[in-house]
């Protein structure tokens, strides 16, 4: 038995009439009657009795009835809750983003999507750049907003923009304006995207003095504002007052930020309206040039 088959005899089981039911589905009654018949021969039963000139549901036709209009009815509700969120009107959108960026480009994003979306549902998460791209291969996440280029070749990357990386240090600290090989570093651990970048960067222009490793960018900060240690970070990362940020190299190494996704994975409307928000506030001129799709 199939939806229609279903549909064709609740409307047998309403009208009792052949032919009534029969052109309310616009069929011919020798149609309607022959999909009847495949039913019944399905089910191994009669439907229907079909003495005199109408018809009238036989006890089992009567079961039937509740359970095929509960079907009816959710494969309905089903149809429906797929187009709105196929028109990103419901669901929910599972955002994997790093630290600095989930800090200071999040509430923004998520305020104007929200507000042109406000029947999603936002799930934001604070993870490391590695942890992104697995959430992305195994299906946990949407989308991600971490560098480019992805570490791995199955994901979908979009340059987005490029930012400095830069020595950080607490205003009036014994560090600010010394010589950058002389600060001790705050620096993140080495399983973090950004820390690798800073070592590759540094590598052959000077050795960082590394005295701590932390695994929380705010940890970092109130560290170096206590004036004992200096770090290095993106510019977008420094917030708060009483820091001062300058090169260490020239030119001063970047990283670029980008928009990840799967594309082995089925992309939901809400998904591609976030990513074309993204895109549209956040990419510079050409930065898109060379992304995988």
């Amino acid at each position: 038995m199939d939806l229609n088959q279903l549909r064709l005899f609740l409307a047998l089981a309403r009208t009792e009439h052949l032919s009534r039911a029969a052109a309310e589905a616009g069929l011919a009654p020798a149609t309607l009657s022959h999909h009847l018949a495949a039913l019944e021969r399905s089910l191994g039963t009669t439907l229907f009795d079909r003495s005199g000139r109408g018809l009238r549901l036989t006890e089992t036709g009567r079961l039937l009835r509740g359970f095929a209009l509960r079907i009816v009815n959710e494969a309905e509700a089903a149809r429906a809750a797929i187009a709105e969120q196929e028109r990103a009107e419901s669901g929910t959108l599972r955002l994997g983003v790093i630290h600095s960026f989930h800090a200071n480009l999040m509430p923004g994003l998520v305020a104007e999507f929200l507000r042109a979306h406000p029947g999603i549902r936002v799930e934001a998460r604070e993870m490391i750049a590695s942890a992104i791209e697995q959430g992305l291969l195994d299906g946990e996440l949407d989308l991600g907003l971490a560098f480019a280029p992805a570490a791995h070749p199955g994901l979908g990357c979009a340059r987005l923009f490029d930012e400095a990386l830069v020595l950080v240090t607490a205003r009036g600290s014994p560090w600010a304006g010394a010589p950058p090989e002389s600060i001790p570093l705050a620096l993140l651990p080495p399983r973090f995207a950004t820390r690798r970048m800073i070592d590759a960067a540094l590598q052959g222009r000077w050795a960082p003095k590394v005295v701590a490793e932390v695994d929380a960018i705010g940890s970092i900060l109130a560290l170096v504002r206590s004036g004992a240690v200096g770090t290095v970070l993106s510019a977008r990362s420094v917030v708060g007052e009483g820091l001062d940020c300058r090169a260490i190299a020239d030119p001063p190494p970047m990283r670029s930020a980008a928009l990840l996704w799967c594309p082995a994975r089925y992309q939901s409307a809400s998904a591609r309206a976030f990513s074309a928000l993204v895109r549209a506030r956040l990419a510079e001129p050409g930065g898109r040039r060379g992304a995988r799709r």
